[in-house]
Protein backbone atom coordinates (compact mmCIF):
# COMPACT_ATOMS: atom_id res chain seq x y z
CA UNK A 1 0.00 0.00 0.00
CA UNK A 2 1.34 3.42 -0.87
CA UNK A 3 1.32 6.49 1.33
CA UNK A 4 -1.87 7.88 -0.13
CA UNK A 5 -4.82 5.75 -1.07
CA UNK A 6 -8.10 4.20 -0.05
CA UNK A 7 -8.20 2.53 3.33
CA UNK A 8 -7.21 -1.10 3.31
CA UNK A 9 -6.62 -3.69 6.02
CA UNK A 10 -3.13 -2.94 7.28
CA UNK A 11 -0.60 -5.71 7.76
CA UNK A 12 2.78 -5.76 9.39
CA UNK A 13 4.56 -4.66 6.24
CA UNK A 14 6.04 -8.03 5.35
CA UNK A 15 4.80 -11.42 4.22
CA UNK A 16 5.42 -14.35 6.58
CA UNK A 17 8.86 -15.66 5.73
CA UNK A 18 12.20 -16.49 7.16
CA UNK A 19 13.60 -12.98 7.41
CA UNK A 20 17.19 -11.93 6.91
CA UNK A 21 17.00 -8.16 6.47
CA UNK A 22 17.62 -5.50 9.08
CA UNK A 23 14.52 -3.34 9.73
CA UNK A 24 13.57 -0.12 11.82
CA UNK A 25 11.76 0.78 15.07
CA UNK A 26 8.47 1.98 16.42
CA UNK A 27 6.50 1.50 19.58
CA UNK A 28 3.16 -0.23 19.11
CA UNK A 29 0.42 -0.80 21.63
CA UNK A 30 -0.45 -4.49 21.67
CA UNK A 31 -4.08 -5.38 22.30
CA UNK A 32 -3.90 -9.16 22.79
CA UNK A 33 -2.83 -12.57 21.43
CA UNK A 34 0.11 -14.91 21.79
CA UNK A 35 3.28 -15.10 19.76
CA UNK A 36 4.51 -18.66 19.99
CA UNK A 37 7.57 -18.05 22.17
CA UNK A 38 6.20 -15.17 24.19
CA UNK A 39 2.94 -13.96 25.66
CA UNK A 40 1.72 -10.63 24.34
CA UNK A 41 0.66 -8.14 26.95
CA UNK A 42 -2.65 -6.31 26.97
CA UNK A 43 -2.45 -2.52 27.21
CA UNK A 44 -4.85 0.34 27.54
CA UNK A 45 -6.92 1.45 24.58
CA UNK A 46 -4.81 3.24 21.99
CA UNK A 47 -6.75 6.49 22.21
CA UNK A 48 -6.06 6.69 25.97
CA UNK A 49 -2.33 6.02 25.85
CA UNK A 50 -0.30 8.87 27.32
CA UNK A 51 2.41 9.98 24.90
CA UNK A 52 4.79 10.05 27.83
CA UNK A 53 4.59 6.26 27.91
CA UNK A 54 5.35 5.87 24.22
CA UNK A 55 8.72 4.99 22.80
CA UNK A 56 10.89 7.90 21.70
CA UNK A 57 13.57 5.63 20.18
CA UNK A 58 16.19 6.88 22.65
CA UNK A 59 16.48 3.68 24.71
CA UNK A 60 20.18 2.66 24.45
CA UNK A 61 19.44 -1.09 24.30
CA UNK A 62 17.05 -0.54 21.42
CA UNK A 63 19.49 1.60 19.48
CA UNK A 64 22.22 -1.01 19.94
CA UNK A 65 19.90 -3.80 18.80
CA UNK A 66 18.47 -2.05 15.77
CA UNK A 67 20.85 0.52 14.36
CA UNK A 68 19.75 2.64 11.42
CA UNK A 69 17.59 -0.03 9.84
CA UNK A 70 15.65 -0.34 13.06
CA UNK A 71 15.17 3.36 13.58
CA UNK A 72 14.62 4.81 10.12
CA UNK A 73 16.57 7.93 10.97
CA UNK A 74 19.95 6.84 12.30
CA UNK A 75 20.28 8.13 15.85
CA UNK A 76 23.97 8.84 15.54
CA UNK A 77 24.44 12.04 17.48
CA UNK A 78 27.73 13.56 16.33
CA UNK A 79 27.72 15.85 19.38
CA UNK A 80 28.72 12.98 21.64
CA UNK A 81 32.02 12.29 19.87
CA UNK A 82 33.16 15.57 18.41
CA UNK A 83 34.98 17.37 21.23
CA UNK A 84 38.52 16.05 20.80
CA UNK A 85 38.96 16.71 17.11
CA UNK A 86 36.90 19.82 16.77
CA UNK A 87 39.27 22.49 18.06
CA UNK A 88 42.26 21.29 16.02
CA UNK A 89 40.19 21.23 12.85
CA UNK A 90 39.00 24.77 13.50
CA UNK A 91 42.49 25.98 14.24
CA UNK A 92 43.89 24.45 11.05
CA UNK A 93 41.45 26.44 8.94
CA UNK A 94 41.26 29.64 10.99
CA UNK A 95 44.35 31.31 9.59
CA UNK A 96 43.14 30.78 6.04
CA UNK A 97 39.58 31.87 6.85
CA UNK A 98 40.54 35.07 8.64
CA UNK A 99 42.41 36.33 5.58
CA UNK A 100 39.43 35.89 3.24
CA UNK A 101 36.04 37.47 2.92
CA UNK A 102 33.28 35.38 4.48
CA UNK A 103 31.01 33.36 2.22
CA UNK A 104 27.66 33.03 3.97
CA UNK A 105 25.50 29.91 3.64
CA UNK A 106 22.21 29.27 5.42
CA UNK A 107 21.52 25.65 6.38
CA UNK A 108 17.85 24.81 7.03
CA UNK A 109 17.68 21.46 8.82
CA UNK A 110 14.62 19.21 8.28
CA UNK A 111 11.94 21.91 8.22
CA UNK A 112 9.55 19.70 6.29
CA UNK A 113 5.86 18.88 6.34
CA UNK A 114 6.40 15.42 7.80
CA UNK A 115 7.49 16.89 11.14
CA UNK A 116 4.59 19.37 11.41
CA UNK A 117 1.81 18.16 13.71
CA UNK A 118 -0.78 20.35 12.00
CA UNK A 119 0.10 18.93 8.60
CA UNK A 120 0.03 15.36 9.93
CA UNK A 121 -3.36 15.99 11.54
CA UNK A 122 -4.72 17.49 8.30
CA UNK A 123 -4.19 14.32 6.28
CA UNK A 124 -7.10 11.92 5.71
CA UNK A 125 -7.23 9.07 8.22
CA UNK A 126 -6.58 6.48 5.49
CA UNK A 127 -3.19 8.00 4.65
CA UNK A 128 -0.22 6.22 6.18
CA UNK A 129 1.53 8.37 8.77
CA UNK A 130 -1.49 10.62 9.29
CA UNK A 131 -2.64 11.27 12.85
CA UNK A 132 -5.80 9.23 12.36
CA UNK A 133 -3.89 6.34 10.84
CA UNK A 134 -1.16 6.04 13.45
CA UNK A 135 -3.66 6.23 16.31
CA UNK A 136 -5.82 3.49 14.80
CA UNK A 137 -5.38 -0.20 15.60
CA UNK A 138 -3.73 -2.40 12.97
CA UNK A 139 -3.64 -6.17 12.70
CA UNK A 140 -0.25 -7.88 12.75
CA UNK A 141 -0.13 -10.80 10.32
CA UNK A 142 3.11 -12.29 11.60
CA UNK A 143 5.73 -12.01 14.31
CA UNK A 144 9.49 -12.34 13.79
CA UNK A 145 12.58 -12.69 15.93
CA UNK A 146 14.32 -9.35 16.40
CA UNK A 147 17.81 -10.63 15.66
CA UNK A 148 17.40 -13.16 12.87
CA UNK A 149 14.08 -11.92 11.45
CA UNK A 150 13.05 -15.59 11.44
CA UNK A 151 9.32 -16.17 11.42
CA UNK A 152 7.83 -16.99 14.83
CA UNK A 153 4.10 -17.08 14.13
CA UNK A 154 1.86 -16.44 11.15
CA UNK A 155 -1.44 -15.47 12.76
CA UNK A 156 -4.73 -16.90 11.60
CA UNK A 157 -7.28 -14.35 10.37
CA UNK A 158 -9.23 -13.05 13.34
CA UNK A 159 -6.54 -14.02 15.84
CA UNK A 160 -4.02 -11.29 14.99
CA UNK A 161 -2.72 -9.04 17.74
CA UNK A 162 -3.34 -5.34 17.11
CA UNK A 163 -0.97 -2.47 17.56
CA UNK A 164 -1.07 1.26 17.07
CA UNK A 165 1.64 3.08 15.15
CA UNK A 166 1.65 6.00 17.58
CA UNK A 167 5.20 6.55 18.83
CA UNK A 168 4.46 9.98 20.25
CA UNK A 169 7.20 11.78 18.33
CA UNK A 170 5.76 10.78 14.95
CA UNK A 171 2.75 12.99 15.65
CA UNK A 172 5.04 15.91 14.79
CA UNK A 173 6.21 19.11 16.44
CA UNK A 174 3.68 21.70 17.64
CA UNK A 175 2.45 24.00 14.89
CA UNK A 176 3.67 27.02 16.84
CA UNK A 177 7.21 25.64 16.91
CA UNK A 178 7.20 24.87 13.19
CA UNK A 179 5.80 28.31 12.45
CA UNK A 180 8.56 29.98 14.47
CA UNK A 181 11.31 28.05 12.70
CA UNK A 182 9.80 28.54 9.24
CA UNK A 183 9.31 32.26 9.82
CA UNK A 184 12.95 32.68 10.85
CA UNK A 185 14.12 30.70 7.83
CA UNK A 186 12.04 32.89 5.52
CA UNK A 187 13.37 36.07 7.16
CA UNK A 188 16.97 34.91 6.80
CA UNK A 189 16.45 33.89 3.16
CA UNK A 190 14.77 37.19 2.31
CA UNK A 191 17.56 39.18 3.97
CA UNK A 192 19.80 38.68 0.93
CA UNK A 193 22.80 38.01 3.20
CA UNK A 194 23.42 34.48 1.97
CA UNK A 195 25.05 33.27 -1.24
CA UNK A 196 23.58 29.76 -0.94
CA UNK A 197 20.68 28.15 0.93
CA UNK A 198 20.96 24.47 1.91
CA UNK A 199 17.80 22.55 2.79
CA UNK A 200 18.08 19.10 4.33
CA UNK A 201 15.16 16.69 4.56
CA UNK A 202 14.77 13.27 6.10
CA UNK A 203 13.87 10.86 3.29
CA UNK A 204 13.47 7.16 4.10
CA UNK A 205 13.33 4.11 1.88
CA UNK A 206 10.20 3.53 -0.17
CA UNK A 207 7.80 0.88 1.10
CA UNK A 208 8.82 -2.56 -0.10
CA UNK A 209 12.55 -1.83 0.07
CA UNK A 210 14.97 -3.66 2.35
CA UNK A 211 14.46 -1.57 5.47
CA UNK A 212 11.35 -1.89 7.64
CA UNK A 213 10.15 -0.50 10.95
CA UNK A 214 10.29 -2.73 14.03
CA UNK A 215 7.41 -2.70 16.51
CA UNK A 216 7.74 -4.63 19.80
CA UNK A 217 5.08 -7.19 20.60
CA UNK A 218 5.90 -7.76 24.26
CA UNK A 219 8.15 -6.59 27.08
CA UNK A 220 11.11 -8.83 26.23
CA UNK A 221 14.31 -6.73 26.56
CA UNK A 222 15.71 -5.27 23.35
CA UNK A 223 18.99 -7.01 24.15
CA UNK A 224 17.31 -10.40 23.54
CA UNK A 225 17.65 -11.36 19.84
CA UNK A 226 14.58 -13.62 20.11
CA UNK A 227 12.32 -10.73 21.09
CA UNK A 228 9.09 -10.99 19.02
CA UNK A 229 8.47 -8.00 16.77
CA UNK A 230 6.27 -6.90 13.90
CA UNK A 231 7.86 -5.51 10.74
CA UNK A 232 6.22 -2.37 9.39
CA UNK A 233 6.89 -0.23 6.34
CA UNK A 234 7.97 3.32 7.09
CA UNK A 235 5.06 4.65 5.05
CA UNK A 236 2.62 3.19 7.55
CA UNK A 237 3.71 5.33 10.49
CA UNK A 238 5.66 8.22 8.93
CA UNK A 239 5.10 10.62 6.04
CA UNK A 240 8.80 11.13 5.31
CA UNK A 241 9.47 8.00 3.25
CA UNK A 242 9.94 8.15 -0.52
CA UNK A 243 6.62 8.82 -2.23
CA UNK A 244 4.93 10.04 0.95
CA UNK A 245 3.27 13.44 1.44
CA UNK A 246 5.59 14.86 4.12
CA UNK A 247 8.93 14.80 2.32
CA UNK A 248 8.85 18.33 0.88
CA UNK A 249 10.01 21.52 2.55
CA UNK A 250 7.43 22.87 4.99
CA UNK A 251 4.41 24.48 3.37
CA UNK A 252 4.94 27.31 5.88
CA UNK A 253 8.07 28.21 3.89
CA UNK A 254 6.74 27.31 0.45
CA UNK A 255 3.70 29.57 0.84
CA UNK A 256 6.02 32.54 1.44
CA UNK A 257 8.68 31.53 -1.08
CA UNK A 258 7.01 29.75 -4.02
CA UNK A 259 10.29 28.77 -5.69
CA UNK A 260 11.26 26.60 -2.71
CA UNK A 261 10.66 22.85 -3.13
CA UNK A 262 12.66 19.66 -2.87
CA UNK A 263 10.46 18.04 -5.54
CA UNK A 264 12.64 19.14 -8.47
CA UNK A 265 15.93 17.55 -7.49
CA UNK A 266 18.95 18.79 -5.57
CA UNK A 267 19.36 22.11 -7.41
CA UNK A 268 16.94 25.01 -7.10
CA UNK A 269 16.42 28.50 -5.75
CA UNK A 270 15.01 30.12 -2.63
CA UNK A 271 13.71 33.64 -3.18
CA UNK A 272 16.03 33.72 -6.20
CA UNK A 273 19.11 32.63 -4.24
CA UNK A 274 20.77 29.37 -5.35
CA UNK A 275 19.58 26.46 -3.21
CA UNK A 276 20.85 22.94 -2.61
CA UNK A 277 18.54 20.17 -1.40
CA UNK A 278 20.00 17.19 0.48
CA UNK A 279 18.10 13.99 1.34
CA UNK A 280 19.34 12.13 4.39
CA UNK A 281 18.53 9.25 6.74
CA UNK A 282 20.71 10.22 9.67
CA UNK A 283 20.83 13.03 12.24
CA UNK A 284 24.13 14.39 10.92
CA UNK A 285 23.81 16.10 7.52
CA UNK A 286 27.61 15.85 7.10
CA UNK A 287 27.59 12.07 7.62
CA UNK A 288 30.04 10.14 5.43
CA UNK A 289 29.45 6.49 6.37
CA UNK A 290 29.41 4.02 3.50
CA UNK A 291 27.66 0.74 2.78
CA UNK A 292 29.17 -2.20 0.91
CA UNK A 293 26.45 -4.79 0.36
CA UNK A 294 24.70 -6.91 -2.19
CA UNK A 295 22.60 -3.99 -3.32
CA UNK A 296 25.72 -1.87 -3.92
CA UNK A 297 27.48 -4.67 -5.78
CA UNK A 298 30.06 -4.82 -3.01
CA UNK A 299 31.20 -1.25 -3.70
CA UNK A 300 31.34 1.28 -0.86
CA UNK A 301 28.51 3.76 -1.50
CA UNK A 302 27.33 6.50 0.81
CA UNK A 303 24.64 4.91 2.94
CA UNK A 304 22.64 7.67 4.61
CA UNK A 305 22.92 10.88 2.58
CA UNK A 306 22.21 11.95 -1.00
CA UNK A 307 19.96 8.93 -1.57
CA UNK A 308 18.00 8.34 -4.78
CA UNK A 309 14.29 8.88 -5.45
CA UNK A 310 13.44 5.59 -3.73
CA UNK A 311 15.56 6.44 -0.70
CA UNK A 312 18.25 3.95 -1.69
CA UNK A 313 22.04 4.45 -1.79
CA UNK A 314 23.48 5.33 -5.19
CA UNK A 315 26.92 5.04 -6.76
CA UNK A 316 27.44 8.74 -7.48
CA UNK A 317 26.18 10.10 -4.16
CA UNK A 318 28.23 12.88 -2.56
CA UNK A 319 28.62 14.04 1.02
CA UNK A 320 27.39 17.50 1.91
CA UNK A 321 31.03 18.57 2.33
CA UNK A 322 31.79 17.42 -1.22
CA UNK A 323 28.75 19.20 -2.62
CA UNK A 324 29.52 22.45 -0.83
CA UNK A 325 33.21 22.33 -1.75
CA UNK A 326 32.39 21.71 -5.42
CA UNK A 327 30.34 24.91 -5.38
CA UNK A 328 33.15 26.94 -3.81
CA UNK A 329 31.87 26.77 -0.24
CA UNK A 330 34.45 24.56 1.42
CA UNK A 331 35.98 25.33 4.84
CA UNK A 332 39.14 26.74 3.25
CA UNK A 333 37.11 29.30 1.27
CA UNK A 334 36.15 31.18 4.42
CA UNK A 335 32.61 29.79 4.45
CA UNK A 336 30.31 30.54 7.36
CA UNK A 337 27.36 28.18 7.89
CA UNK A 338 24.34 29.52 9.80
CA UNK A 339 21.91 26.89 11.08
CA UNK A 340 18.17 26.92 11.69
CA UNK A 341 15.83 23.94 11.91
CA UNK A 342 14.56 20.97 13.89
CA UNK A 343 15.22 19.41 16.19
CA UNK A 344 17.79 21.39 18.15
CA UNK A 345 19.09 18.51 20.26
CA UNK A 346 19.50 16.05 17.39
CA UNK A 347 19.89 16.97 13.74
CA UNK A 348 20.73 20.65 14.25
CA UNK A 349 23.36 20.01 16.93
CA UNK A 350 24.90 17.03 15.13
CA UNK A 351 25.13 18.76 11.76
CA UNK A 352 26.44 22.05 13.15
CA UNK A 353 29.13 20.49 15.31
CA UNK A 354 30.33 18.18 12.55
CA UNK A 355 30.59 21.21 10.27
CA UNK A 356 32.71 22.92 12.92
CA UNK A 357 35.12 19.97 13.10
CA UNK A 358 35.56 20.22 9.34
CA UNK A 359 36.79 23.79 9.75
CA UNK A 360 33.65 25.73 8.94
CA UNK A 361 32.75 28.89 10.77
CA UNK A 362 29.39 28.08 12.29
CA UNK A 363 26.49 30.06 13.75
CA UNK A 364 23.47 28.72 15.60
CA UNK A 365 20.47 30.98 15.08
CA UNK A 366 18.81 29.97 18.32
CA UNK A 367 15.49 31.67 17.63
CA UNK A 368 15.19 29.64 14.44
CA UNK A 369 15.59 26.24 16.10
CA UNK A 370 13.05 24.19 18.02
CA UNK A 371 12.65 20.70 19.51
CA UNK A 372 9.79 18.60 20.88
CA UNK A 373 9.62 20.84 23.94
CA UNK A 374 11.47 23.70 25.60
CA UNK A 375 13.61 21.39 27.74
CA UNK A 376 14.84 19.42 24.71
CA UNK A 377 15.56 22.69 22.87
CA UNK A 378 17.62 24.01 25.77
CA UNK A 379 19.44 20.68 26.02
CA UNK A 380 20.40 21.00 22.38
CA UNK A 381 21.67 24.55 22.80
CA UNK A 382 23.68 23.47 25.85
CA UNK A 383 25.31 20.67 23.82
CA UNK A 384 26.24 23.10 21.07
CA UNK A 385 27.74 25.55 23.56
CA UNK A 386 29.66 22.82 25.41
CA UNK A 387 31.02 21.00 22.38
CA UNK A 388 31.41 24.00 20.11
CA UNK A 389 32.93 26.38 22.63
CA UNK A 390 34.21 29.63 21.19
CA UNK A 391 34.15 28.15 17.71
CA UNK A 392 30.36 28.39 17.43
CA UNK A 393 28.64 31.75 17.44
CA UNK A 394 25.31 31.66 19.28
CA UNK A 395 22.92 34.20 17.80
CA UNK A 396 19.42 34.90 19.05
Amino acid sequence: MGCVGSKQPVDDGAQPQSGTGSPPVAQGQVKSASVGKAELTTTTDVAQVDDGDLDDDDEPQKQAALGKKGLGILRKNFCRTCAAQQQSAKNDASSQNDARSIKRVLVVIDVQDGYDSEFIASLPADVGGSLGFIQDEHAVKASYELGSRALITAFEPGSEPKISYNKGWNKGLPGEAMDTVAARAVTEIQSGEYELIVFTTDYLERSGAEELGVFPLDKTPWSDPTKPVALVGYDKYLTIAAGCPGVDISRRIREKLPDVTSANGKEGTANGTPALYLRKQVDDAFDEDREASERTGGAAWLDDVDVDDDGLPRADAQTLLQQLSARGYGPAEGTQLSFVGVVTNRCVASSLLHAATLGYRTRCLMGGCRAANAAAHEKGLAMIREKGGDGVEMVE
